[in-house]
């Protein structure tokens, strides 16, 4: 009987220090979802009706295969547009709720040009989504940007 207890006692106090998470993982600030990742276009609709571009479909109106951005931690946008063209002089910012992506100067070769408040709509480590105006070719519209992690 006295063993037994004894064996109780020690299981007890095995089973009550273990804790089930000693270390929690840190929640990501949106800067440090934004800027880890390069990120490519998924898709690209305009007014809700036109699919300018939709990654893997061979009759884009705009072909966005190759574009590439960086949001770097220091404010600035990098990246590569369809011919391999550097994509330079762009930078962003957040509004100060964190709720919107404000980009100025990023234009890609052939007329794209993302500048102005985006309003975010996802960003995790996969995904990166915006809506806000965008001028193509002469034209302005209300986009939605779908981006995902390359």
């Amino acid at each position: 009987m006295k063993n037994l207890l004894i064996c109780f006692a020690v299981l007890t106090t095995l089973f009550s220090s273990c804790k089930s998470n000693d270390n929690p993982t840190p929640t990501k600030t949106k800067t440090e979802y934004i800027s880890a990742k390069t990120w490519i276009i998924d898709n690209l609709t305009v007014n809700g009706i036109i699919m300018l571009y939709q990654k893997g479909n061979t009759q884009n109106l705009y072909d966005l295969s190759k574009v590439t951005f960086n949001l770097n931690s220091n404010g600035t946008v990098t990246g590569t547009d369809n011919n391999g063209t550097a994509i330079t002089g762009g930078t962003w910012a957040f509004n100060s709720d964190q709720s919107k992506v404000v980009l100025t100067n990023v234009t890609i070769q052939g007329g794209l040009a993302l500048s102005g408040e985006f309003t975010l709509i996802q960003l995790n480590d996969t995904n990166f989504d915006i809506q806000g105006n965008v001028s193509y070719m002469g034209q302005t519209g209300n986009a939605v940007v779908k981006m995902i992690a390359k």
